[in-house]
């Protein structure tokens, strides 16, 4: 695996001290990761998140506009675009539909992830799952966010051109949602110090690792002990 950095135009462009790399790059693959502390609850960018008509650029949709963009924010929902059309008495009416993701997980404030093959990637069979995850920061007076891009699979494009291609579209996107929210702080936070998963809710849930027997399958099982525990 192979490390490809493109930081510098995407720092500059961004309203707030982020993190912004093609964190890794491999012949079949790539990881795009952002990140970003603002002064917000996770509650006012959870809402935020889910309108990507308010946010999303229309250069990178299907049908010229973001007017029909939405996200049904549970498992098995759609991150989708509507083509709408006006018809001969000025109302809007859908002609069409596509969708660019797919809900996998949703805990609201927290997690969001989906997966599709955003923009040109469509055409191709690779799978692409972005995790869009938030925690409190700084005494739980701001909140840092992240994007987190993973495709792999058979594509026609190089990946050497494609992803910083689709790294410097995916960070407008972060940054637009972000744009109604002042800045905390003014140190760029680094990858390896946040959580870009749910194992933090894993790891809530299991404080310790269940015991494993290591008796062998002839072995007796002690009559004092309880044959699904190993212990009385």
């Amino acid at each position: 695996m192979k490390s490809v950095l493109f930081p510098a135009a995407l720092l500059a462009a961004m309203s707030s001290p982020a993190f912004a790399e093609v964190k890794a790059a491999s012949d079949t693959g790539f990881n795009s990761v952002h990140i970003a502390t603002v002064n917000a609850t996770p509650a006012e960018i959870w809402k935020r998140l889910l309108s990507p008509k308010d946010y999303w650029n229309k250069a990178h949709s299907w049908s010229g506009s973001s007017a029909g963009f939405y996200i049904d924010a549970q498992a098995n929902g759609c991150f989708c675009e509507l083509f709408q059309e006006a018809d001969e008495n000025g109302k809007l009416k859908t002609v069409g539909s596509v969708e660019h993701m797919r809900v996998i997980f949703v805990q609201p404030g927290k997690v969001l992830r989906m997966q599709g093959a955003l923009g040109p990637l469509q055409s191709e069979a690779v799978i692409g799952t972005l995790t869009v995850a938030m925690e409190p920061a700084m005494d739980n007076a701001a909140t840092r966010v992240s994007f987190s891009y993973v495709v792999g699979g058979y594509m026609r494009y190089k990946v050497s051109e494609i992803a910083p291609a689709v790294d410097k579209v995916l960070g407008e996107q972060f940054k637009n949602m972000l744009l109604p929210f002042a800045p905390a702080g003014t140190e760029i936070p680094k990858v390896d110090s946040f959580k870009l998963d749910i194992e933090t809710i894993e790891e809530a849930a299991s404080d310790e690792a269940p015991e494993v027997s290591t008796a062998k399958p002839d072995e007796d099982v002690s009559a004092s002990e309880s044959p699904q525990t190993g212990k009385s």
